[in-house]
């Protein structure tokens, strides 16, 4: 199950962070990405954070 302080693996495609590791600042209910995940790497605009949906993340251990 995906917690907040959860290490996991980005599944997503077209994502910046795509098999990235990140971990997961904030998981919320009933809406389409509930989960927020923060990275150390920032993207090209300077953003170190995005949401995802449970089914583009991978636990990692």
């Amino acid at each position: 199950m995906i917690k907040k302080g959860s290490k996991v693996k980005i599944l997503r495609p077209e994502s910046y962070w795509f098999l990235y590791t990140g971990t997961v600042a904030k998981v919320e209910k009933d809406i389409k990405y509930p989960v927020v995940v923060r990275f150390n790497k920032e993207s090209y605009n300077g953003v170190n954070s995005n949401n995802f949906s449970t089914d583009e993340l991978e636990l990692v251990s």
